[in-house]
């Protein structure tokens, strides 16, 4: 076995130039596809590098002797952004340091990353510069940051006195290796699957490449001796040599594209170009299963293959194929996702493999069911015109074929219907959020425990831009079910600051309900508090909307309830027609640094949270471009290699009078219907791939009829754009020469 594959690899590559044309073009279409599977196997390494390196800035708060080290979060909010950090003061001269700084800054000195350095410097951070008035002193080293995008600062500051929370021996803990969003890895199982099948259908697709010399070369050797099965070997080995050098350039391809991976414009998914490296056991994975399944593919696809001394025959009398088998992956599918709808609420964790079983299952039901649908629709169908009837008359013979050729576009069809209805659920659950948001603007100043600002309302008050300020007590609770929740006391003027209420009045309780009603307390629950030890018994309470769930008490309401420990929050009304008013008000607080906090419910941040998604979307779109050329590129050499292997009674009927235009118009036809059945067949099960997957976790089905829209044109034009390719070659196959015989 092993001297046949290897002979059909020194003919692939001691051919003519038409077999080097040929073996490089095998190469360029697998090297692309291993590119892609290389990068999505370098996926673990770069979030796990990102955990890591997370892990390595946690701060060790417990040790022996005086904390050498005092830090406080510092991190603020800017517009959309947020810019992470830490203010130190060292207690001693070999403080500990955080991963990724050469030394600790002093009183007034900073460190700051080079993304944040270029926001600093650009015209769209003035507003961000009051915040850090620090001498900056260096910049962060990557093992100190997220990403290449990331936002992040070190500020030394003197005043820092120390207490139970701001004690530091080092840093550097062990996490427990979270992994993945769960979103995420289902898009990715999504995404593998999707990538998976056209590599499949373009090594099958290769083993037909120049199919005519390649009979001739198997016939020399059935003409010498070898046996039918050892024929098979041998072809199949010119399909493992175009493998193998796939595998090269998918390499190449992937070393060549990792130095782009800091140019990504999505802080969340831009990494280190070295942390864009494949696992081992991902990397031999594809280093085996590419070259294992251009040997099987090419054993699969050549069964029907007779090749003899003189010459190859293909005609074989057509087998009416069998549906049972066929419904089965799709039935098995359903009924997996099927069981794990509401699983994976609100990032639980839970059995992956049924997930990535269904997926497998409902995506190999689209090729395994084209050839019977086609076969099926074209036995009902009558050729109406004679090119109508020359296609359906080839169709009835070989449906297969003609199935395969526009199976590859199906399944990526399939699989980016699913992940736009993925993302488009996320998207408007994340708008819906940040409508909430919007319908009660105000912004929340919550004041470190550690240092009292009895100051602190009346420079907020005569901020520009600030209507007016009320206070609000905080503490967190425990619920009987073992659930955290909030609760804030305040006067009715400071909870209609958060909580949409119209008739107020002391003495009543108001609860803002999560989105999926987990932690919601009830009235008569009995309520323990961790700081105090304490419990309270919710009273009655009335539904609201407001901007973050939990109890809202006025304070009669709230006798009683012990409110030591409790945090400060100040609430403040701005006027939101004032452009950056927000960003006024936290410059207004910057000198306070680290003691206070700021959030801003309402802040319109629609459009940058939109220009994720959209970026976000493109990629998928370029993703999917880019498998949808792969297989249109596939689609153009089945095309052109039919034309080719049909030249003789193609030519004899140009000669016998019937028109060109008649055969060309038969190609189209040949194509067409296939492509509408595979259309429907794809879309259909996208769609359907899409809720199950979003019923997975419980969240609310949003279809992008849009972009559903753009994707299944792109995939019919790509189709018809292949099929009008091929028409030259069918002028060139009709001509006096395609008589010709041996």
């Amino acid at each position: 076995m092993l001297s046949d594959l290897a002979l059909g690899v020194r003919l692939a590559v001691g051919g003519s130039r038409k077999s080097w044309v040929r073996l490089a073009l095998q190469g360029a279409g697998i090297g692309m596809c291993v590119a892609v599977l290389l990068l999505a196997a370098s996926i673990p390494t770069a979030f796990g590098n990102r955990d890591l390196r997370d892990d390595a800035r946690e701060v060790v708060e417990e040790g022996t002797g005086p904390a050498p080290l005092l830090v406080e979060n510092g991190s603020v909010a800017f517009r959309s952004d947020y810019v992470r950090g830490e203010y130190v003061r060292a207690l001693v001269s070999d403080a500990p340091k955080p991963p990724g700084v050469d030394r600790l800054p002093g009183d007034g000195e900073i460190i700051v990353s080079p993304h944040l350095a270029d926001l600093l410097a650009s015209p769209e951070g003035v507003l961000l510069r009051p915040r850090f008035p620090q001498k900056v002193i260096g910049t962060f080293a990557p093992e100190g940051m997220d990403g290449p995008l990331d936002l992040r600062f070190l500020a030394g500051d003197a005043t820092i006195q120390p207490n139970d929370g701001n004690q530091a021996h080092g840093f550097g803990k062990e996490g427990s290796g979270g992994g993945l969003p769960t979103v995420l890895l289902m898009l990715s199982i999504v995404g593998a699957v999707v990538l998976l099948f056209p590599v499949l259908v373009f090594v099958s697709v290769a083993t037909r490449l120049a199919a005519a010399q390649r009979d001739r070369r198997l016939a020399a050797l059935r003409l010498v001796g070898a046996g039918a099965s050892r024929v098979r070997l041998i072809a199949s080995g010119e399909a493992l040599a175009g493998a193998v050098v796939g595998l090269l350039i998918g390499f190449g391809l992937m070393f060549a594209i990792r130095p782009l991976a800091d140019d990504i414009p999505l802080p969340e998914v831009a990494t280190f170009p070295s942390d864009l490296t494949p696992t081992l056991p991902l990397t031999l994975v594809v280093i085996v299963s590419v070259p294992v399944l251009a040997v099987l593919t090419s054993v699969f696809a050549m069964r029907r293959t007779i090749v003899e001394p003189l010459g190859v025959v293909r005609e074989q009398k057509p087998v009416r194929r069998r549906l049972w088998w066929r419904v089965i992956p799709a039935l098995g599918g359903v009924a997996l996702l099927g069981s794990q709808a509401g699983k994976f609420a609100n990032g639980s964790k839970a059995e992956s493999w049924p997930v990535i079983g269904g997926v497998v299952l409902l995506m190999f039901a689209v090729p395994a069911l084209l050839p019977w649908l086609v076969e099926r629709v074209v036995h009902q169908v009558r050729g109406a015109t004679p090119a109508l009837q020359l296609a359906v008359r080839r169709l009835q013979l070989d449906a297969g074929t003609a199935a395969r050729v526009v199976g590859g576009v199906a399944v990526v069809l399939a699989g980016t219907v699913t992940l736009q209805m993925t993302l488009a659920s996320v998207e408007n659950e994340v708008r819906a959020e940040d409508q909430r948001e919007r319908d009660n603007p105000s912004l929340s100043v919550t004041v470190n425990e550690t240092t009292p600002l009895p100051e602190l309302p009346g420079v907020l008050a005569g901020t520009q831009g600030v209507r007016r300020v009320e206070t609000l007590r905080s503490t967190y609770a425990t619920t009987q079910d073992n659930d955290h929740t909030s609760v804030s006391v305040g006067t009715c003027a400071a909870l209609e600051l958060v909580v949409r209420i119209a008739d107020c009045a002391d003495g009543r309780t108001y609860l803002v309900p999560s989105g999926n009603g987990v932690g919601d307390p009830k009235a008569g629950d009995t309520l323990t508090f961790a700081k105090t030890g304490g419990t309270w018994t919710v009273p009655a309470v009335e539904r609201a909307n407001g901007n973050v769930f939990g109890l809202y008490a006025t304070p009669a309401a709230a006798a009683g309830l012990d409110l030591t420990g409790s945090h400060t929050e100040l609430q403040a009304e701005v006027d939101t027609s004032r452009p950056d008013v927000v960003e006024h008000v936290r410059n207004a607080l910057a000198p306070y640094s680290w003691r206070v906090h700021t959030i801003f419910y309402g802040e319109d941040s629609t459009s940058e949270i939109e220009q994720v998604f959209l970026a976000v979307r493109r990629a998928l779109y370029a993703a999917a471009l880019l498998t949808l050329l792969l297989a249109g590129a596939s689609l153009l050499v089945v095309g052109m290699e039919q034309v080719r292997e049909r030249r003789r009674p193609l030519a004899a009927m140009a000669a016998s009078g019937v028109p060109r235009r008649t055969l060309a118009l038969s190609l189209v036809w040949q194509n067409g219907i296939p492509l509408v059945i595979s259309t429907v067949v794809s879309v259909g099960t996208g769609i359907l791939l899409g809720v199950l997957v979003t019923k997975a976790f419980d969240a609310e089905v949003h279809y992008d009829w849009t972009g559903i829209g753009v994707v299944t044109g792109i995939s019919v034009g790509l189709v018809l754009l292949v099929t009008a390719l091929t028409l030259p070659s069918l002028r060139r196959a009709t001509g006096a020469l395609g008589l010709r015989t041996e």
